[in-house]
């Protein structure tokens, strides 16, 4: 038979459980600020083998509206179509935040995925994943078209 004290002990204990539970829910958010994901130094300092020029960025568009488009939509805002219905949303391509990232950085994310964005390795060759950041970098504001 358990005491008073002991119950609002036991209660005491799983509140302050559920706080610590509330509170680690805060410090890990699924929409993590864009620089949570980096690419490994090594990776980062790939250089694009693939010239930015106007056939590059042409081949580049249409790979991105095939494989692309769906979750980060037609300007690479993050507003495709599918976009509603993933967690964490799709990353709006044109801020600073994505642009200032090395070619390497977005070849290797690009190459490995992180949930929900899938991994392009097999899906897309090699050549045409560069194409594909040739293009995007015509999506910041001013970006080269």
């Amino acid at each position: 038979m358990t005491t008073n004290r002991s119950r609002v002990l036991m209660w005491q204990a799983v509140i302050a459980a559920g706080l610590l539970f509330i509170a680690a829910g805060l410090t890990y958010s699924a929409d993590a600020p864009p620089d949570a994901w980096k690419a490994p130094a090594r990776a980062a300092k790939k250089q694009n083998p693939v010239p930015a020029n106007a056939d590059t960025t042409a081949a580049g568009k249409k790979i991105f509206a095939s494989s692309c488009l769906a979750c980060h939509g037609a300007t690479g805002k993050g507003d495709g179509p599918a976009a509603n219905a993933l967690t964490p949303k799709p990353r709006d391509l044109s801020v600073p935040a994505i642009q200032n990232q090395t070619d390497g950085s977005m070849f290797w994310k690009i190459t490995t995925g992180k949930a929900p964005m899938p991994a392009f390795e097999k899906l897309i060759a090699e050549n045409d994943r560069w194409n594909v950041i040739n293009y995007v970098r015509t999506l910041a504001p001013g970006g080269k078209k």
